[in-house]
């Protein structure tokens, strides 16, 4: 018992303070073009899904089902500003895959799995310690919506806004 104790404790003590030793002798990784390891993304997914569902705890998508003016509207809103990270369709951005720490999701051709909500969290406060930004009064709620159900129905668009989708995005 007293060897168990022992050694718990000095792995209390240890690893803190290899952590503080690899932080302070300049030997953590700084650069966003480097691959985040596998133990990092999974530990920051499950912090960041946890903590994203508990902030749409209690939100109501106000456009449940999104009419194609809707739908239209948030893709708008997705290739005038979120395109430039998160890709176009048939057009992933080299930048935000490659140019972040973590890369950007690589939105446009796999959509995105997460309630409505979820992503209008995401989409509002940003994401710490990413590229993510807020949008938090940088435009209506309503258009953060609007662009949040644009992604969640991206793999089942009515046919009208699919064919708007699939043609090339207008040119700046």
């Amino acid at each position: 018992m007293g060897k168990a104790l022992v050694g718990f404790i000095l792995g209390l003590l240890v690893l803190p303070a290899i952590a503080l030793a690899v932080v302070y002798t300049g030997r953590f990784p700084i650069h966003a073009t480097a691959k985040p390891p596998t133990w990092e993304r999974r530990v920051a997914n499950t912090a960041l899904d946890a903590a994203v569902d508990r902030a749409a705890e209690g939100l109501a998508d106000p456009i449940p089902t999104p009419s194609e003016e809707d739908l239209l509207k948030g893709m708008k809103i997705y290739r005038d500003d979120c395109a430039g990270c998160h890709g176009d369709k048939g057009k992933p951005s080299a930048w935000g895959r490659n140019n972040f720490y973590p890369p950007a999701p690589q939105l446009a051709d796999r959509g995105v799995h997460d309630p409505v909500p979820n992503i209008f969290v995401i989409v509002r406060d940003g994401v710490r310690y990413t590229g993510m930004g807020g949008w938090h009064g940088e435009m209506p709620d309503s258009d953060l919506w609007r662009v949040s159900s644009f992604l969640h129905n991206l793999k089942t668009l009515p046919p009208a806004v699919d064919s708007v989708w699939k043609a090339a995005p207008a040119s700046p």
